[in-house]
């Protein structure tokens, strides 16, 4: 950050309005920062600043707000393609950080800590202070109580798996000679004999595949005592549970031929029924944040597994974490390369970057697997999203310039089409080409009235956009593709072949947020398809409640899918959106074959740019030290 040095704003009103002025602050944040500052009416312009920005980073994934950070967080949420005349952050009046401290910490408004809780502290103190992150109380305690639960479920006893169990596990991995093989092992060694394990590690790297040979065992060692084993199977939306489902019995159907699931254990494996987080915990109707289970209602599960964690917010993982049994094993699956969770937190990153630090609770409690199995052995894919995740613009670059890997057919597997404009002539002709076929195809078998013909040619491809709208974004690819699909010809928005995307839970239509499907033109007239688990529900346009076309979708909306081919349409390097976690998250979408388009300082930009939420949690289940303050740091050095 670069701090101005302009001094502390007296008066509080005025301290705000630069900052309003710059579209940093709307209005929530402007009237909940008065709210919250009411109790002190001398507070100074400093402190009002520190408690907008406190409610201003969870709207923005940031957890708490970093002081000594701040003009690096707010250009990388309002900087971008749609704001050309955003101000550059750093001319904007910030306070110095270490007179912005030291007001925070004389205020009555603020409870200043050296470390976290490990009991929830409520008093009337509205934010709270650790080193140079102000958190709103709220955050805090979320933030606190993850880290209370986590410490304390990996420094925990758990009594290993017996006999049975391990003779289980054996049935899996009966030659751990080959790597894959051995993380895998080790992985179910962590889980078999904890009561908290994370199994992280790219699209198909073997993940479900592992979770089901540790539930294997886990029931097979509850048989031989003579008891049931209750496991709950959840994950963040209703696509990534279904693909959760898939995958498990895909497992089970590779272990039978060589005798690794016997006919008992496969039957309880096959009776478990994946849901949403949200489903798992029983949302209460009238208390959006609250559920039916919780400390004094827990789970009745011995084991509980989430798997795509990557996209569980802080407040629910805090939700989650208290409604945990004392003694059920708790299992967090995913990738914590993929983008974070949509809201507030980055909580299986943090958990596995904590992990490393030999002193924590959680060293040795994370077991990350490697060789992704998605995409074919010789596939090109693989080593490009290596090189995204390492952060080697470099070497992403002459891969994708270099685009030589060829199919057997012919086919290019990975494709760079460079461009400024996407939806330019070069650029569209170029994706047409590649996705125009299986939606035409979609379209017709749509026509033709076939549901499974028209839901697997729609399913087979997708172009991913970073943003949702402009030229770079969805809404205008869809109509683009849309044009495409019906010859130009318009007509009315649901047609025969429109791509369907559910953007929430849809209960009373047995829908979840990430259902995917297709319009489809039968005797009765338009119904819309969708493909829940190999099983097809069909419902009239008039019952559909949350629904958006979707040949093109965001990346972050993509998450938890996979499709043979998938195009990435970059956006600009100017766009807060350019980051590695995007990009990273739509290449490993694709089975098989992959289309970028962008320019190569937007493809740099991207994977030069790592995420950088404003969080505690590392530090809070690190068992490092926290630091010192930037006040601290400045006051140790005058004093030596």
């Amino acid at each position: 950050m670069k701090p101005v040095g302009s001094p502390l704003v007296a008066d509080r009103a005025v301290g705000l309005v630069p900052f309003v002025a710059a579209e940093v602050f709307g209005a929530a944040e402007v009237h909940a920062a008065e709210v919250l500052t009411r109790a002190d009416s001398a507070a100074s312009g400093a402190v009002q600043l520190g408690a907008a920005f406190a409610l201003w980073a969870p709207l923005h994934g940031h957890v708490c707000f970093d002081v000594t950070r701040g003009a690096d967080l707010v250009d990388a949420a309002v900087a971008g393609p749609d704001r050309d005349d955003a101000a550059d952050a750093s001319s904007l009046p910030w306070p110095l950080p270490s007179e912005w401290l030291t007001a925070l910490r004389e205020s009555p408004l603020v409870r200043c800590v050296e470390q976290h809780d490990v009991e929830p502290v409520l008093d009337e103190r509205p934010l709270v202070l650790h080193g140079n992150r102000l958190y709103v109380q709220r955050q805090w305690v979320d933030e606190c109580s993850v880290a209370a639960v986590l410490r304390a479920r990996a420094a925990a006893a758990v009594s290993a798996v017996g006999p049975a169990g391990r003779a289980m596990l054996r049935r899996f991995w009966p030659d751990v000679e080959d790597p894959a093989d051995a993380a895998q092992r080790r992985a179910a060694d962590i889980a078999t004999s904890s009561g908290f394990t994370a199994v992280v590690g790219g699209p198909g790297s073997g993940k479900t595949y592992t979770v089901t040979g540790i539930l294997a065992s886990l029931i097979a060692d509850a048989a031989d005592e003579g008891r049931l084993c209750s496991i709950a199977l959840a994950a963040p939306t209703g696509k990534a549970a279904q693909r959760m489902r898939d995958t498990i019995a895909a497992a089970v159907r590779r272990g039978r031929p060589e005798g690794a699931v016997p006919e008992d254990v496969a039957s309880v494996l096959d009776r478990i029924e994946p849901t949403t987080l949200h489903r798992l915990l029983g949302p209460l109707p009238a208390v959006r944040t609250r559920f039916r289970h919780d400390g004094s209602n827990p789970l009745p599960h011995d084991v509980v597994v989430i798997d795509e964690t990557s996209m569980v917010a802080l407040p629910m993982m805090a939700r989650l974490l208290e409604a945990l049994r004392p003694e059920a094993r708790l299992i967090l699956v995913g990738d914590p390369d993929q983008l974070e969770s949509i809201e507030a937190g980055a909580v299986l990153a943090d958990v596995v970057t904590a992990s490393l630090v030999p002193q924590s609770p959680l060293h040795g409690h994370v077991a990350r697997l490697g060789r992704s199995r998605r995409q074919g052995r010789d596939s090109p894919i693989g080593p490009l999203s290596d090189a995204i995740r390492e952060g080697r613009a470099d070497v992403v670059l002459q891969l994708l310039q270099d685009s030589r890997s060829e199919a057997p057919t012919g086919e290019r597997l990975v494709s760079f089409v460079e461009a400024a404009d996407p939806l330019g002539g070069a650029a569209s002709a170029a994706v047409r080409s590649v996705v125009g076929p299986p939606f035409v195809a979609a379209r017709a078998a749509a026509g033709e009235g076939r549901l499974r013909g028209a839901l697997y040619a729609i399913g087979s491809c997708r172009v991913l956009c970073a943003h949702r709208r402009g030229r770079f974004g969805a809404e205008a690819w869809n109509s683009e593709i849309e044009s495409w699909v019906r010859a130009g010809v318009p007509g009315r928005r649901n047609f025969a072949g429109r791509a369907l995307l559910a953007t929430r839970n849809d209960l009373r239509n047995g829908l979840s947020n990430g259902d995917s499907g297709v319009m489809v033109r039968t005797p009765e007239g338009l119904v819309a398809a969708f493909d829940l688990g190999g099983d097809i529900k069909t419902l009239a346009p008039a019952q559909l409640e949350s629904v958006e076309t979707a040949f093109a979708t965001t990346v972050h909306k993509s998450q938890g899918s996979e499709y043979d081919t998938v195009v990435v349409v970059l956006p600009p390097p100017g766009s807060p959106l350019a980051r590695r976690e995007l990009l990273y998250t739509a290449v490993t979408r694709t089975t098989r074959r992959l289309v970028i388009v962008g320019t190569a300082a937007s493809v740099i930009a991207a994977v030069e740019t790592p995420s950088r939420r404003s969080t505690g949690l590392v530090v809070a289940v690190g068992g490092s030290d926290p630091g010192t303050s930037l006040l601290g740091q400045l006051e140790s050095a005058v004093a030596t």
